[in-house]
């Protein structure tokens, strides 16, 4: 039984828990496809067809007068390569098609990690966050956000894994963190500083990840005398921690990133943090960033039979941690590890 390509991409979109931007662009494609007006069914569709779809769309994208034709191109080239490969497992078609090459496109994208100078900078300007209105918290806010961007730069968790901004978000809770060697899913080695559970926002996937000897210490900085399982373990004292970031960077002096194509500013966003996260994981262990950020991956032997927990394993107990990060590690808790300045407080 044949297949158009139009139902076979909204099974997919039925199929996947991806979020509500992912399926416009995916939607997008859909549109272009029904536009292009040369389609066949999916079963049908060959190296040539996909050639000609995705030529039709650099054209039509340099003609509506867009600055990057071959990043659209190449956009609908990837969420092709997606839905083809789904009905393939799904056996829609027999055969995989072979995908023509991307086209070049311009990588204007800037900058778009911190560094980890400032990284320090951003650590030590955590002591100089004002206490927020209303704020019942035995530890100050500045405590809570030293453990977060620790906790963002090892696993580059979403922002509502550690902030809980929205009623759907699922924080990490007391009772997510395991300060026994063993595995709580019982899979994999043993880690001497213990475990850490937490689920992504977008794709609810759920992740076991050992801690390094640097978040051990910072968890066990916020942990109460009396630890109560369901409490969250971070605090931000608001519901918009991307502006309190934003303040913590006016405080370490980050400046703004910059767009290389337009020289327009824009304010560095706790999304960044995971950004960075993944660019010190592949400079440090290339690839290692896939598993430890949990983005999709083409390929059945890839996804199914790869095995790449020892990997992830191995890069997170020896990521090389900023110098700011290691401070209460070595003791120097409100103080410069330098020089031994104490911060001053708010």
């Amino acid at each position: 039984m044949s297949h158009s390509f139009e139902s076979v991409a909204a099974k997919y979109l039925a199929a996947k828990k991806l979020s509500s931007g992912t399926c416009k662009e995916y939607r997008g494609t859909v549109t272009k496809w029904t536009s292009w007006g040369k389609g066949v069914d999916v079963d049908q569709i060959g190296i040539n067809h996909l050639r000609d779809f995705l030529d039709w769309v650099h054209e039509k994208a340099a003609a509506d007068g867009g600055s990057n034709a071959g990043r659209t191109a190449n956009k609908s080239r990837e969420n092709l390569r997606a839905i083809l490969s789904w009905a393939w497992e799904q056996d829609f078609l027999e055969k995989l098609p072979r995908l023509p090459k991307p086209k070049p496109q311009r990588d204007v994208a800037g900058r778009h990690y911190l560094t980890k100078a400032d990284l320090d900078a951003l650590f030590f300007a955590t002591y100089e966050l004002e206490r927020p209105r209303g704020w019942k918290q035995p530890l100050t806010v500045g405590h809570y956000w030293r453990a977060a961007l620790v906790a963002f730069f090892n696993y580059g968790v979403d922002t509502g894994t550690v902030f809980k901004t929205a009623s759907f978000h699922e924080p990490i809770l007391w009772r997510h963190v395991c300060w026994r060697p063993e595995p709580p899913n019982g899979q994999g080695k043993d880690s001497r500083y213990g475990w850490l559970y937490y689920r992504r926002v977008k794709t609810k996937k759920q992740f076991y990840r050992p801690m390094n000897r640097v978040v051990k210490v910072h968890l066990k900085s916020l942990r109460p005398e009396i630890v109560e399982p369901d409490q969250p373990v971070f605090h931000c004292g608001t519901s918009r921690p991307n502006a309190q970031f934003q303040r913590l960077c006016t405080l370490a002096g980050v400046k703004p990133k910059q767009d290389v194509e337009t020289g327009e500013e824009k304010k560095w966003v706790l999304k960044d943090l995971r950004k960075t996260c993944a660019t010190y994981y592949d400079e440090h262990m290339p690839e290692s960033s896939i598993e430890i950020l949990g983005h999709s991956v083409g390929g059945v032997t890839y996804r199914h039979y790869a095995h790449r927990d020892p990997l992830a394993f191995k890069a997170i107990m020896s990521l090389p941690q900023p110098t700011a990060f290691t401070s209460l590690m070595h003791g120097f808790d409100g103080e410069c590890p330098c020089c031994r300045r104490r911060f001053r407080q708010a």
